[in-house]
């Protein structure tokens, strides 16, 4: 657990403390006895509170042997346990509450019993702390499975970036925020140059690393806000809130210097990428959006690839004027 000793630990201890059949102990997390009520001085015969002692040595199994760990709690509840006070035939049954500081122990007398009802009772104590510890541990697998199959459904496999279907699930909240909150939101849709010549020539392998490359790339490029897309193939995309215009092609920039100087497959070959960027408009729909980054793509592609396109915000009924960022010819 990682919460604190609960404060009203001191009311129910007083309202205990006179009790015959109910024992109240609050343990450190070594599980010595810090307080207790008077009920368990009485029950061992002692003059004086068993402060400093042991919850193991005063309380065994029913059947005399020594607790390898007091009982668990499963999904924040806590497990019964039934256990025999040393020294004597008295059972009780105890549950504990873990916390940050120490171990909160209640313990009831239920009583005493002959070996063979005590050897039952240990039976089906045990049997019940091992089907809550199955459980506990079946349902962290199923929440690690569910976790894992969430994380595949919207990962693409080969890159680790996001796929389309997670961002399509994105971009409509995103433009929501952006009105909402007034803020600039852009896309940057990326296409590798040239890609099927270097699987023609280098091999899918090679064009595998290419794409993990430049996939590596757009995660160190981008900010927590940000969402790196493959859209599929060798084109990608990446969703920049809260980005202006000159921002994204900062970013695009330093993205097309990086491939454009990374010798990925061999020191001579060198490897491009076109990009084209839109930034939001009051009006847009999501296609219309994507429909400019891609007009912009098309024009990088066009104009001699490994440069960036920008298509201006302030362009509404003219057609799109776009901005050469870099006019490296391939």
């Amino acid at each position: 657990m990682n919460e604190p000793t609960p404060p009203w630990l001191p009311m129910l201890q007083q309202f205990l403390e006179h009790s015959d059949a109910v024992v109240l102990i609050h343990a450190d997390r070594e599980g010595t006895v810090k307080a207790c009520n008077l009920a368990l001085m009485r029950l061992l015969h002692k003059d004086e509170r068993p402060i400093g002692t042991l919850v193991t040595e005063i309380f065994i199994t029913p059947l005399g042997e020594q607790f390898e760990s007091l009982a668990e709690m499963v999904n924040g509840a806590p497990l019964p346990q039934v256990v025999k006070l040393r020294g004597s035939m008295y059972l009780f049954k105890m549950m504990c509450w873990h916390y940050t500081d120490g171990t909160v122990l209640l313990a009831e007398r239920i009583g005493t019993a002959n070996e063979a009802i005590l050897q039952t009772m240990t039976s089906l104590t045990n049997e019940l702390v091992n089907i809550g510890r199955d459980l506990a541990k079946k349902n962290r697998e199923l929440e690690e499975a569910k976790a894992h199959i969430e994380v595949l459904s919207r990962t693409d496999p080969l890159t680790g970036l996001a796929n389309r279907r997670y961002f399509l699930e994105r971009f409509d909240e995103a433009i929501s925020l952006a009105r909402r909150h007034n803020s600039p939101l852009c896309v940057l849709m990326a296409d590798l140059d040239h890609f099927k010549k270097i699987n023609d020539s280098f091999g899918h392998e090679a064009g595998d690393r290419v794409l993990q490359h430049f996939a590596t790339l757009l995660k160190n490029s981008c900010r927590k806000e940000d969402l790196a897309v493959r859209m599929g193939g060798e084109e990608f995309l990446v969703l920049l809130p809260h980005t202006t215009e000159n921002e994204a092609l900062h970013v695009a920039e330093r993205l097309g210097e990086a491939m454009r100087t990374a010798r990925i497959l061999d020191p001579h070959t060198v490897i491009t990428v076109s990009m084209g960027i839109a930034r939001l408009r009051p009006d847009d729909t999501q296609d219309r959006l994507l429909r400019r980054a891609d007009e912009a793509l098309y024009r990088a592609k066009a104009l001699g690839r490994d440069r960036v396109e920008l298509v201006r915000e302030d362009c509404h009924h003219e057609p799109p004027e776009t901005h050469a960022a870099t006019t490296s010819p391939t």
